[in-house]
């Protein structure tokens, strides 16, 4: 669907759909500001929330980890507090190349060490983190990889109902063999590096909230030599996306909002024109409207719905545009079972063919249970549909997987995990199926 508004020169205006975004928001703020708050809802900021409100098995377990009885000790420095761990991974995949036919299985060892400090202060918060990972193949030691993440958050305390949050990361990376946009020809994984930067600030004086989130993001994609011994340029995929976010809230009951989301982004690629001579950067931008939800503790979650544009640069590249969905749904079936449910709908960048991109639509339900306080035990099964604009591709992926983590005490735990993947496509060659099991061991001081 081409409706962008073209320009003398023959591109698309890129800033309508900013304008379109600032009215929406506008209004609907006029909206939630006329709707009649009830009287419990303007007295809880002076009610004590209930600690056990939402919380399911993997906040309890996640709140046993930081607890006096699994919380690592760590060592105090200065005015912080340093939490060495080392994870370490064995893993078996029947088809660690994600391919149709003739799927080649491998073992892996993965060594995932991290060091971070955390600061231990009456106001403010800063938070540094370095996190190397080594992957080590048994048989097709071209696909084995070192990986470097490394990223510093904090929180500015300005106000007691005002606060700004900023982070940066810097990550090398290398893509995963069953990306959608990755080269199958590839004699190893193409190596990444990504950028991010984050701000952020959230005033909630009372019963009204706003908040105001900027992110930006560089990606850039390696060149890779291809098992014919030639190579792939992909430059094309080098690019940047800049992001800014405002949320307005009202809360209709204590601790529960209705509210309306605003979002614009601008995508710049690094080349002015690819390879097949198409411009792709573009705008677009995100409206919705939602609700927290909170029945009686026992559900908890919230649930929106709106509308989504991506607009090309280039006027031959079709616009992507439609309805949005999203929620994310916690049931504390029992006390010892909680069950979660996710949907979601989304634009994502590619580079085949003449397709400008495609939504990304996905629909999650995940069960914990704890079997004794130590031992939890998860499954959790995903239905991914990816439908390209323009091409005549549609990708259809179904995730499940089932696995146990053990906490021994604070220094030590295990988990164990099978998972299966399936992929099927229109487009030939890009089916495959795969088979993981993974056994890992934590250690953390």
């Amino acid at each position: 669907m081409n409706n962008g508004v073209l320009r003398p020169d023959g591109r698309k205006n890129r800033f309508s759909g900013f304008l379109r975004a600032g009215v929406a928001v506008a209004v609907a703020g006029a909206l939630l500001s006329v709707i009649d708050v009830p009287e419990a809802a303007a007295e809880s900021q002076a009610q004590v929330a209930d600690p056990a409100r939402g919380k399911g098995v993997k906040e309890r377990q996640q709140e046993r980890k930081t607890g006096d009885e699994f919380k690592p000790i760590g060592a105090r420095v200065g005015a912080f507090q340093f939490f060495p761990s080392l994870e370490v991974d064995i893993e078996y995949g029947d088809n660690i190349f994600a391919t149709q036919t003739g799927g080649q299985g491998d073992f892996l060892t993965r060594i995932r060490p991290e060091f971070a400090l955390k600061s231990d202060w009456n106001n403010h918060e800063l938070n540094l983190k370095a996190a190397p990972e080594v992957i080590r193949y048994y048989r097709f030691t071209a696909d084995s990889v070192e990986n470097y993440d490394f990223s510093a958050d904090g929180r500015i305390d300005v106000l007691r109902a005002l606060k700004v949050d900023l982070d940066v990361s810097y990550a090398l990376g290398n893509e995963d063999r069953g990306d959608p946009n990755a080269v199958a020809s590839a004699s190893s994984p193409t190596k990444t590096k990504t950028t991010k930067a984050h701000v952020g600030m959230e005033w909630k004086p009372a019963w009204v909230s706003l908040s105001i989130d900027g992110d930006f993001t560089d990606s850039d994609f390696k060149d890779v030599t291809n098992r014919d011994s030639s190579i792939t340029n992909n430059d094309d995929r080098d690019r940047d996306k800049k992001e800014i976010t405002v949320r307005l809230g009202r809360e209709y009951l204590p601790d529960t909002e209705m509210f309306v989301r605003a979002s614009y982004n601008i995508i710049n690629y690094k080349d002015g024109v690819d390879d097949a001579g198409l411009n792709r950067d573009s705008d677009g931008y995100e409206i919705v409207v939602g609700t927290d939800l909170d029945f009686t503790g026992i559900v908890t979650g919230n649930v929106f719905g709106g509308y989504i544009s991506q607009r090309s640069e280039d006027a031959t590249l079709e616009d992507i545009a439609g309805p949005t969905v999203g929620a994310s749904v916690n049931w504390a079936a029992t006390p010892l079972m909680s069950v979660k449910g996710t949907v979601s709908r989304n634009i994502q960048e590619t580079t085949t063919g003449n397709s400008p991109g495609f939504v990304s639509s996905f629909a999650s339900i995940k069960v914990d249970y704890e079997i004794l306080r130590q031992l939890t035990a998860s499954v959790k099964i995903k239905g991914t549909v990816q439908d390209y604009e323009s091409i005549a591709r549609r990708d259809r992926l179904l995730d499940f997987d089932i696995g146990a983590e053990y906490l021994f005490n604070r220094n030590f735990s295990a988990k164990l995990k099978y998972a299966y993947k399936r992929k099927t496509s229109d487009a030939a060659g890009l089916a495959y199926t795969q088979n993981t099991i993974l056994l890992s061991g934590r250690a953390q001081f």
